[in-house]
C-alpha cells in the first residue's frame, strides 16, 4: 500500500490526467456535526440508565431469571466443567425463545428484534434447532443489536438498575439474591413447562413453533405479577435508584397528573414532555424537584438547537444539489423572506419577544422537516436559533458541556462577537462556523478514530470547496431530513405503567 511520499512523488512526475481505481468508500454517518453526544449527557441529568428501547418490565425479569436458571442447572447437575459460553448460550437461548413466542401470538409486541426473527415466524420449518452454525450466527448478531441483552436495548438497565451483578468475564452475569421471591413468583407461571429441554439442559436443543406459541401464552409480555411491579418499581424509582433517575420519574408522575384528555400515548406523552419543559415556578408544586425540572428544560432546549443546526445543514445540501454556492449565495437565500430575520443589527434580535417553552418550537421544526418544506425551514430554523439563544442566556449556561461539540455555551459567546452582523452576515458566520466547519471538523475527527481503531470506513464529508464555492462531495447522497432525538420519556411513562404508578 503506498504511503503519503509514494503519492506526492507520484503527483510530481505526472504529466497528464490518469485513471484511478473507482472508490469504494460509502457515504455515511448518522451525526453529522458531532451534536448529539450533548443531548444524550443531558438526558443522563434526568433520567439516566434508561434508552428509547427498553419500555416493557417483563423483560427485565426474564433475563434476570434466565441468569438465575442457569446457575440452578450448573449446580444440580454439578456440572464443574460448564463454561462461561455455555452460560451465555443458554441465557441467549431463552431470551431468543422468549421474543419468538412473543411475536408468535402478537406480530406488534413492543420488543426489539422482530425484523430478525421473520425466518423463525413465517419460514417453512415448522421447528428451530438451537445449535450448529446458524443458531451461532444469530445468537451473536442478537447479542450485539437485536437481542434484550444487547447494549442497544435492555442490557445497560439490566446491570444500571441492579437486576444483574457482573459475575466473571465481560458479559456473564448473577441475579440479584433481592429478587429469589419476585422470580419465583415469575416461574411459577410455567411451572409445568420447566421440565422441557431448552429449560433443562445446556447444549442444543430443538423447539416447535407450536411449542413457542404456546409457551407464549404463559408468560405473557403484559401478564405481570404484583412482584414484579413492586420490584420493577423499586430498581426504577425506589428509595435506592439513582437519584437523579428517582426524581426524573416524579417530575413525570407531577406532570401526568396536570396533563388530561389525551387517550393516545403518545398525545399524553407529548403534552407531559411541553408542560415539563417550562419554566418550573409556572407547574410545578414541588420545589425540591426544580433542579430536575431545569434539567430537563436544557435537554429540550438543547433538542431544538441541535435539530436547527441539523436542519440547516441538510438545507444547505439541498441548496448545492444544482451546483455549487457561495456562502453569500447560501445566506442570502435563508435570509430571503425570512421574517424570523427582520432586523439591523443581531445584537437586537435576541431583545425581541420569544415563547417561553421550546417543545412547541421543535415539533413546529419537526413536522416542517418531515414535509421535506425547504422553502418555509428557513423561517423555522431561525425561529428555533433564536430561542435557544436567547434561552441559553437567560437560563444559564453549562460551561463543562463540550465545546468540540458547539455546546451552547460557546454558541452564544460566539454570537456576542457578532452583535453588530445584518442578517445576510449572520447567516454567513453560522453557515461556515457552526455548520460547515462543524461538519468538516467532525468528519475528520471521526475519520482518525476509526483509522486508528480500525472501524468503518465511510464518506462522512459531504461538503467540499470547489471553484463556484461549496459543492457536494462526489457521491454524496443528500437522504432524510433529521429528526429530534428520542429523549426517553416515552420510555419513562411506560415503566411507570407497568410498574402500576401512573
Amino acid at each position: 500500500m503506498p504511503v503519503l511520499e509514494d503519492l506526492i512523488q507520484a503527483a510530481a512526475e505526472a504529466n497528464e490526467p490518469s485513471l484511478v481505481i473507482a472508490s469504494d468508500v460509502q457515504p455515511g454517518g448518522v451525526d453529522p456535526l458531532g451534536l448529539r453526544q450533548i443531548n444524550f449527557n443531558l438526558m443522563d441529568k434526568v433520567l439516566p440508565g434508561l434508552n428509547n428501547v427498553a419500555e416493557m418490565l417483563r423483560p427485565f425479569v426474564l433475563m434476570t431469571w434466565a441468569w438465575r436458571r442457569v446457575r440452578v442447572i450448573i449446580e444440580r447437575d454439578k456440572l464443574g466443567g460448564a463454561t462461561d459460553e455455555d452460560m451465555r448460550n443458554f441465557v441467549d437461548r431463552i431470551e431468543a425463545i422468549y421474543a419468538w413466542s412473543q411475536f408468535l401470538n402478537d406480530p406488534s409486541a413492543r420488543l426489539p428484534g422482530g425484523q430478525a426473527l421473520q425466518g423463525l415466524l413465517y419460514g417453512a420449518e415448522d421447528s428451530y434447532h438451537f445449535g450448529g452454525t446458524e443458531w451461532t450466527s444469530r445468537r451473536d448478531l442478537r447479542r450485539t443489536s437485536t437481542g434484550l441483552i444487547s447494549p442497544l436495548n435492555y442490557g445497560p438497565g439490566l446491570r444500571m438498575m441492579g437486576w444483574l451483578v457482573p459475575a466473571g468475564p465481560p458479559g456473564v452475569f448473577q441475579p440479584c439474591s433481592d429478587l429469589d421471591t419476585t422470580l419465583d413468583e415469575f416461574e411459577n407461571g410455567f411451572s409445568d413447562i420447566l421440565e422441557h429441554p431448552v429449560f433443562n439442559k445446556l447444549g442444543p436443543v430443538t423447539v416447535g413453533r407450536d411449542e413457542a406459541r404456546q409457551w407464549g401464552e404463559l408468560w405473557a409480555l403484559s401478564d405481570l405479577t404484583s412482584a414484579e411491579r413492586t420490584a420493577g418499581f423499586e430498581r426504577l424509582a425506589g428509595q435506592h435508584a439513582d437519584k437523579f433517575r428517582r426524581e426524573g420519574l416524579e417530575l413525570i408522575q407531577f406532570a401526568a397528573q396536570q396533563v388530561a384528555g389525551a387517550d393516545d400515548i403518545d398525545d399524553r406523552v407529548a403534552a407531559i414532555r411541553e408542560l415539563m419543559a417550562a419554566p418550573a415556578e409556572a407547574w410545578l408544586p414541588a420545589p425540591e424537584l426544580a433542579d430536575r425540572a431545569r434539567a430537563w428544560r436544557r435537554v429540550q432546549v438543547r433538542q431544538l438547537f441541535r435539530l436547527a443546526l441539523e436542519a440547516t445543514f441538510s438545507w444547505t445540501l439541498q441548496q448545492l444539489v444544482d451546483g455549487p454556492q457561495t456562502t453569500e449565495m447560501l445566506a442570502d437565500r435563508f435570509v430571503a423572506d425570512n421574517d424570523i430575520l427582520k432586523f439591523e443589527r443581531a445584537g437586537e434580535w435576541l431583545g425581541e419577544e420569544v415563547a417561553n417553552n421550546p417543545v412547541p418550537l421543535l415539533y413546529e421544526l419537526a413536522g416542517t422537516l418531515a414535509l421535506r418544506d425547504w422553502q418555509n425551514a428557513p423561517p423555522a430554523i431561525a425561529k428555533a436559533l433564536r430561542f435557544c439563544l436567547f434561552s441559553a442566556s437567560f437560563d444559564g449556561l453549562d460551561p463543562a458541556e463540550p465545546r468540540e461539540r458547539l455546546s451552547l455555551c460557546r454558541a452564544v459567546e460566539e454570537f456576542d462577537g457578532w452583535s453588530e452582523c445584518s442578517p445576510a452576515q449572520l447567516m454567513s458566520k453560522i453557515l461556515e462556523i457552526w455548520v460547515i466547519a462543524q461538519h468538516t471538523y467532525w468528519c475528520v475527527g471521526r475519520g482518525l478514530a476509526d483509522a486508528r481503531g480500525n472501524g468503518k470506513t465511510l464518506l462522512r464529508l459531504r461538503i467540499v470547496m470547489d471553484e463556484g464555492g461549496w459543492t457536494l462531495t462526489p457521491g454524496t447522497v443528500v437522504g432524510a431530513p433529521p429528526v429530534a432525538t428520542p429523549d426517553r420519556l416515552r420510555t419513562a411513562y411506560s415503566l411507570l405503567q407497568e410498574c402500576g404508578h401512573l
